[in-house]
């Protein structure tokens, strides 16, 4: 029998911007992101892992 896992790791920075306001400094992040100034690579992943099936989910809390 063939079941497939979804695997699913998170990447996550916090990125200093000057802004006016909160919707500025998102559009200033969205827009470095697209245009790839910003890469998130593996020094970013946050320790928070999902392995899922359908509707079972378990959440691992990786120590790195």
């Amino acid at each position: 029998m063939q079941i497939d896992i979804k695997i699913t790791e998170v990447l996550s920075k916090v990125v200093s911007v000057d802004a006016t306001s909160v919707e500025e400094a998102i559009d200033i992040v969205n827009e470095m992101y697209r245009e790839e100034e910003i890469v998130l690579d593996y020094s970013d992943f946050d320790g928070n892992v999902t392995i899922e099936q359908k509707q079972n989910s378990v959440n691992l809390r990786s120590n790195t």
